[in-house]
């Protein structure tokens, strides 16, 4: 099953605000197509990446949001937790404001991941997790990685569930997902992967909490 499909089966039907934590075009249509009764509200460091629909446009730091407390029923979080500098700030500002009983719904990369187990086994660097800011340093040519964004924080599968278990979420639901999309380079590996490996072991992790 592809990330998107697995994203759509965790989604509620009784959400009226959702925030798109670094929203952008390719997420707010996502969001827009799945609860379209929804307002969404898309925040986002870089202006550039904001998409220009309908819904609340706002340029900020996730690590400092700038709304009331208890407001969103849904906090969507796509690619983005790698990203933030001081986790523990972002989670006390998501519990802000998430209102009782409010949902996040997360992906984000595995640091355990089946292609970051052989990299390390023959010396090599990790593909997503890049500290050095716009570089990939230590990454074999033919990933053909490009630096784009850096990775400060890329977590294992076994520790993001302990993270947002401890503070003050409930875990609903978490799996491991390997990116199988139309155009992935060696498509068909990462399927012949993706049946046979764990959860742990592969790619991207999507992961469904409560607020407590």
């Amino acid at each position: 099953m592809e990330k998107d499909e697995i994203i759509e089966k965790l989604f509620s039907k009784n959400y009226k605000l959702v925030l798109d934590v670094g929203g952008r075009k390719n997420s707010y249509d996502f969001l827009s197509k799945n609860l379209p009764n929804t307002k969404i509200y898309c925040i986002n460091i870089n202006v550039k990446d904001l998409p220009r629909e309908r819904g609340k446009i706002i340029i900020c730091d996730a690590q400092f949001l700038p709304f009331k407390k208890n407001k969103f029923d849904l906090v969507f979080i796509r690619e983005v937790f790698e990203h933030i500098i001081f986790p523990d700030k972002f989670l006390i500002e998501l519990k802000k404001v998430l209102k009782n009983g409010g949902e996040i719904i997360l992906t984000t990369p595995n640091l355990n991941a089946w292609q970051n187990r052989i990299l390390l086994f023959f010396g090599f660097a990790l593909t997503n997790y890049t500290p050095y800011p716009m570089k990939t340093y230590g990454i074999p040519k033919f990933f053909k990685t490009r630096p784009i964004y850096d990775h400060p924080r890329v977590f294992p599968y076994k520790a993001l569930k302990e993270i947002f278990n401890s503070n003050g979420f409930k875990l609903q639901h978490i799996c491991g997902v390997n990116n199988i999309e139309k155009g992935r380079w060696l498509k068909n590996l990462r399927k012949l992967i993706d049946l046979i490996f764990p959860n742990s072991w592969k790619e991207d992790i999507i992961i469904k909490v409560t607020k407590c």
